[in-house]
C-alpha cells in the first residue's frame, strides 16, 4: 500500500509539473509584445478610455470625461456617462492602471491574468469530471486559444469584458460542481456571487452557471423518480414468482443538489448585482435604463448591425476559436452528445449543458456577436478532451490483485477504448485528408487559416444558401463531419469483424500512434496561430510621445479636434493625453466649417478647442506645436497642433 500511494503521489506531482509548465509557457507567451501601444478599434478603446477616468472617480463611469460638445445618452459611442458595460471587468483595468501607470501594457495585463486562471479553472473542473489527462488537455487547449489570445490582446471583438466573463462563469461553474458533489450550502452560495460578478462584467450571459445547476437538479429529479418507479417494479415481482432485490438502478454518482440549493445560488447572484443596479437607477437612471434595454433588444432585434442568420454562431465565429480543429470539437461533442441520452450521467451533461446552453440562445437571438460564445470554450475543449483521454485509457480489469494492491475495478472496457479511439482516429484523419486533398484540387490556401476561418470544400449546394449561408459559405466542415462518420463507421465495422483476433491489437495500436501523430501536428499548429497573435507589435509613438507632452503643457480644459482619416485614432490620443478628442474629417472648406462652429460650442462649453492634425492640409489658425516624432525605421511623423480661435 504505501508502494501504491508512493506512486501516486509521484503520479501527482508530474501532473502538477506539466500543468504549471502549459500554465507558465502561455502566460510568457501571452506576454510577448502585450504592451503594444496602439489602442484598437471598437471596443479596446472605449473600455480603455473608461477604465483611464475611473482612476479619477472609480464609481463614476464616463467616456467623455469633459463633454465639450452635446451628446445624446443613447449613444454610446460618444455619451459622458458610460454604462453600456457593467463595471467589473473594467474596476479590474483600473486596479491595474493604479498599480503600473497609464500604459497598454497595464491595459492588458488583467486579461492576461485572467487567461491562466481561466485555464488552471478548466483542468479542476475537467479533472473533476473525467480525469487529470483530460484536464491537462483541456487546459493546453485552452491556454493556447488564439481567440482569446487575440481577446488578450485587443486585436478582437469586446477585448478584456470577455475575458473576464469568461473567468468568473468558471468559478461560479467551479464552485457549482463542488456542491453538487458536496451538498455544502456554501459552494452554492460561493457559485451565485461568481455568477453575480460574471454579470457585473457582460450581463445577461452570466446565467449560464442558473441554467447549469437548474439542468443538473432536474435531471437528478428525473433519475431519483425513474429510479423508486423501477424500484417498486422491482418490489413487486414475487408477485409474479420472481425475487425482489429492492433498488434496481442504484445512482452510482455523487451528485448533491436539491430546489432550494438552485434557489440560493440565484438569490446570492441577485444580491451580489443588487448594490450596482440600485446605485444606477438612483444616480443615472436614464442611461442605465436605456443600455439595459439595448441589451434585452439583442434577442429580437438586429442591434448595431450584428443581426445575422441562425448558422452563423456555428460555421463562422466558432471555428475562429478553434483554427485547425474545429470538426475535431463538433464530432467529440456530437458523440458525448449520444453517450449523455444513453447513460444521463454528471460529466457529460455538465459540459454539454454548459457548451449548448451558451450556443442555442445566441444561435437563436437575432443579433449575433463574435465573442458571446466564448464562455462556451472550456465546455467545448473539455468535451475533446475526455474523448481523447478515453481513447488512451487503460483496458477495463476487474478482480486483480497482489499482496501490494487490493481488487479493483478500472478502466474501461476493450469495446468502449477502442470506439473513442475510432472517434479520435476518424476526427483527425477527416480535418486531415480535406486539409491536404482541397488545396491541392483547388489551388487554395491551408484550412482553417487563423484569420480567415475555413475555407470552401469540394461541394456546393446553392439550394441552402437561402436558409443557410453560412453552412453554404463554409461546407467544408459538413464535409469534415462526413468523412469523419465514413471513416468511423469502417473503424467500428473493423472492430466488429475482428474484436477476437489478434489483428486487432496491431490495428488498434496502429490508430492510437497515427491518431497521436495528426493530433501533435495539429496542436503545434493551433499553439503557432497562438503565437502569430504576439507577433503582431502595432505601436502609434506618435500619440505616446505627444500625449505625454500635452499633459505637461496644456491645460485640463483642451479640446482636441482630430484630422486623421483612421477609425478610431481619436482613442489613442484621448487615451495618452487625458483630453477629450473628437474626431473630424477635413478635405474642403465646407468640413472645415464644420470645424469652426462645433469648435464654438466647445469654447461656449469652457474648453480651450485646438486642431491636431497629422495631415499636410493648410490652415489659417495659429501653430501651436510642430513636432516629428521618431516612428521606428528610421521615419518619422509630423504632427502640427493649431489653436482654434474665434473668427474676427
Amino acid at each position: 500500500m504505501n508502494f501504491e500511494n508512493t506512486f501516486i503521489n509521484s503520479k501527482n506531482r508530474h501532473i502538477k509539473i506539466v500543468l504549471l509548465c502549459i500554465l507558465i509557457a502561455s502566460f510568457v507567451l501571452v506576454l510577448r509584445n502585450l504592451g503594444h501601444s496602439k489602442i484598437h478599434y471598437w471596443d479596446e478603446g472605449y473600455h480603455a478610455i473608461v477604465a483611464r477616468n475611473l482612476t479619477k472617480h472609480p464609481l463614476k463611469f464616463t467616456l467623455y470625461d469633459q463633454p465639450w460638445l452635446k451628446y445624446d445618452y443613447k449613444s454610446w459611442g460618444n455619451n459622458h456617462i458610460w454604462l453600456h458595460k457593467p463595471p467589473v471587468a473594467m474596476w479590474q483595468i483600473c486596479v491595474s492602471h493604479f498599480i503600473f501607470g497609464i500604459n497598454a501594457f497595464a491595459l492588458r495585463l488583467p486579461s492576461a491574468i485572467s487567461l491562466v486562471l481561466s485555464a488552471w479553472l478548466t483542468f479542476r473542473i475537467a479533472s473533476d469530471l473525467f480525469d487529470k489527462r483530460a484536464g491537462l488537455i483541456a487546459a493546453f487547449l485552452q491556454a493556447f486559444n488564439p481567440f482569446l489570445f487575440a481577446s488578450v490582446h485587443g486585436y478582437r471583438y469586446s477585448d478584456h469584458i470577455d475575458i473576464a466573463l469568461l473567468l468568473w462563469v468558471q468559478v461560479s461553474c467551479w464552485f457549482l460542481l463542488r456542491g453538487i458533489r458536496s451538498g455544502k450550502r456554501r459552494n452554492y452560495i460561493l457559485s451565485g456571487v461568481a455568477m453575480g460578478i460574471a454579470y457585473l462584467s457582460k450581463s445577461y450571459l452570466a446565467l449560464i452557471t442558473f441554467g447549469l445547476a437548474a439542468v443538473v437538479w432536474f435531471v437528478a429529479l428525473f433519475k431519483r423518480i425513474v429510479r423508486k418507479y423501477r424500484a417498486k417494479r422491482v418490489q413487486a415481482a414475487p408477485l409474479e414468482g420472481q425475487e425482489g432485490t429492492g433498488d434496481a438502478v442504484p445512482d452510482k454518482e455523487n451528485v448533491k443538489i436539491r430546489l432550494s440549493d438552485v434557489v440560493v445560488q440565484l438569490l446570492a447572484g441577485i444580491g451580489t448585482v443588487a448594490p450596482w443596479t440600485i446605485y444606477c437607477l438612483i444616480r443615472y437612471p436614464k442611461e442605465f435604463i436605456w443600455e439595459h434595454k439595448r441589451v434585452l433588444d439583442h434577442l429580437n432585434t438586429n442591434v448595431e448591425g450584428w443581426g445575422a442568420s441562425w448558422d452563423r454562431p456555428l460555421f463562422e465565429y466558432m471555428p475562429l476559436f478553434y483554427p485547425y480543429i474545429y470538426a475535431v470539437i463538433f464530432a467529440a461533442m456530437l458523440c458525448l452528445l449520444v453517450v449523455m441520452f444513453r447513460h444521463w450521467r454528471l460529466p457529460e451533461l455538465f459540459v454539454l449543458a454548459w457548451g449548448i446552453g451558451v450556443i442555442l440562445p445566441h444561435t437563436l437571438a437575432e443579433t449575433k456577436t463574435p465573442s458571446a460564445t466564448m464562455i462556451s470554450v472550456p465546455a467545448l475543449v473539455m468535451c475533446l478532451a475526455a474523448v481523447i483521454s478515453r481513447a488512451y485509457q487503460a483496458r477495463y480489469t476487474e478482480s486483480v490483485g497482489t499482496d501490494l494492491f487490493p481488487p479493483r475495478s478500472h478502466g474501461i472496457t476493450e469495446e468502449q477504448r477502442w470506439l473513442y479511439t475510432a472517434i479520435c482516429g476518424a476526427s483527425m484523419l477527416s480535418i486531415a485528408v480535406l486539409s491536404i486533398l482541397i488545396p491541392i484540387v483547388r489551388g487554395g490556401k491551408w484550412l482553417y487559416a487563423p484569420v480567415s476561418g475555413p475555407g470552401i470544400g469540394f461541394l456546393q449546394f446553392d439550394s441552402i444558401k437561402g436558409f443557410a449561408p453560412f453552412i453554404h459559405k463554409h461546407f467544408v466542415i459538413v464535409e469534415q463531419l462526413i468523412v469523419f462518420s465514413l471513416l468511423l463507421t469502417i473503424f467500428y465495422g473493423i472492430y466488429r469483424l475482428f474484436h477476437q483476433k489478434e489483428i486487432l491489437r496491431w490495428a488498434w495500436m496502429t490508430a492510437r500512434v497515427v491518431t497521436l501523430l495528426i493530433a501533435l501536428f495539429y496542436a503545434g499548429r493551433y499553439v503557432y496561430a497562438a503565437y502569430n497573435v504576439t507577433e503582431r507589435n502595432e505601436q502609434i509613438p506618435l500619440y505616446v510621445q505627444s500625449g505625454e507632452r500635452i499633459q505637461q503643457e496644456m491645460p485640463e480644459n483642451v479640446c482636441f479636434f482630430l484630422d486623421e482619416q483612421r477609425s478610431g485614432a481619436h482613442f489613442d490620443l484621448m487615451y495618452y493625453a487625458d483630453r477629450s478628442t473628437y474626431p473630424l474629417k477635413i478635405t474642403n472648406d465646407a468640413e472645415q466649417q464644420i470645424l469652426e462652429t462645433k469648435a464654438k460650442e466647445a469654447r461656449q462649453a469652457g474648453a480651450i478647442p485646438y486642431l491636431f492634425s497629422v495631415t499636410d492640409r493648410k490652415y489659417s489658425y495659429p501653430l501651436y506645436i510642430e513636432e516629428e516624432i521618431d516612428v521606428g525605421n528610421g521615419n518619422k511623423q509630423r504632427y502640427r497642433i493649431f489653436e482654434i480661435t474665434e473668427a474676427e
